[in-house]
């Protein structure tokens, strides 16, 4: 299990989940599990050749999720090769957002169906597809969440229309929270941002990145067995969806000065080997 928060600020789509993945209460497999992830959209249409060679559309949008690694991972792998592959006829417009949530919440399902089958609940996950859409060229959310109940198993798919967080707003207006315990952390978020009104904060960066605070309060401190790990956040605007670095200090290392990492899932950037004349780059906060 996991916790997972997007949320809105004024012209971009915040998320951040914690990186553990436990095979159950005790049992840690890793501290370094990706829960945010991309999806590329891309649509093709015939070009002059006649075949479908004609690339008209291509973004990347975001997946989160909570709950079994085996099915989400798999239900992800199979949407993000399938969406990357559309074609269609001459002048169709790229798929709103809305569809392509659709469809994850159909691949998701056929996963969860089949593990479910020897798994139960625990073959169960929730997910969160969020980014940019074409069509009504705003930035939407959708949360996706299993009626187990249901035979066969379907997905829900619901938008959820969320407020720029602000120190005068609350969780439940501005985040949308999936996981382990969603309730503890839309508390540690709500805390986060009295906290700062207490203090005599005004302006609303303070309030920018609370949720992401919270939540590595939660970790530091232990509360749930099951959140832990390292943070692990991204980002989506109207230009696409990307993964960012988290910039957290360390113990400087002699002979080098350097005390501040940017990791990503709980690696350092600066420690991975290059790949060919490149080494890892990302934005971070």
């Amino acid at each position: 299990m996991t916790l997972v928060a997007v949320w809105r600020v004024e012209h971009r789509l915040m998320a951040v989940a914690d990186t553990r993945i436990v095979r159950s209460a005790g049992n840690v497999l890793t501290e370094h599990g990706p829960k945010v992830l991309p999806i590329t959209v891309a649509c093709k249409q015939p070009g002059d050749s006649g075949f479908f060679d004609l690339e008209v559309h291509r973004a990347d949008i975001g997946f989160a999720y909570s709950g079994s690694t085996l099915s989400a991972l798999a239900a992800h792998a199979l949407s993000a090769t399938l969406l990357s592959k559309l074609i269609g006829a001459p002048r169709a417009p790229p798929p709103p957002l809305s569809e392509v949530a659709s469809f994850v919440a159909g691949a998701s399902s056929e996963y969860m169906r089949e593990v479910c089958q020897l798994a139960g609940r625990d073959g169960l996950f929730s997910a969160i597809v969020f980014g940019w859409c074409p069509e009504q060229r705003s930035l939407r959310v959708f949360e996706l969440t299993p009626a187990y109940a249901q035979h066969p198993l379907t997905v829900d798919v619901q938008e959820r229309s969320l407020k720029p967080i602000t120190l005068q707003g609350s969780a439940d207006q501005s985040a949308v929270v999936i996981g382990t315990s969603p309730n503890l952390l839309r508390d540690a978020i709500d805390k986060e941002l009295a906290d700062a009104r207490q203090r005599g904060e005004t302006l609303d960066i303070v309030a920018f990145d609370a949720p992401k605070r919270a939540l590595r309060r939660l970790i530091a401190e232990g509360a749930n067995e099951m959140v832990g790990g390292s943070i692990q956040q991204a980002w989506a605007t109207p230009e696409g969806f990307q993964i960012v670095s988290n910039v957290e200090p360390i113990p400087p290392r002699p002979p080098s000065t350097r005390n501040a990492g940017m990791f990503i899932l709980g690696f350092d950037t600066a420690e991975i080997r290059n790949v060919g004349y490149y080494q890892v780059g990302a934005e971070g906060r």
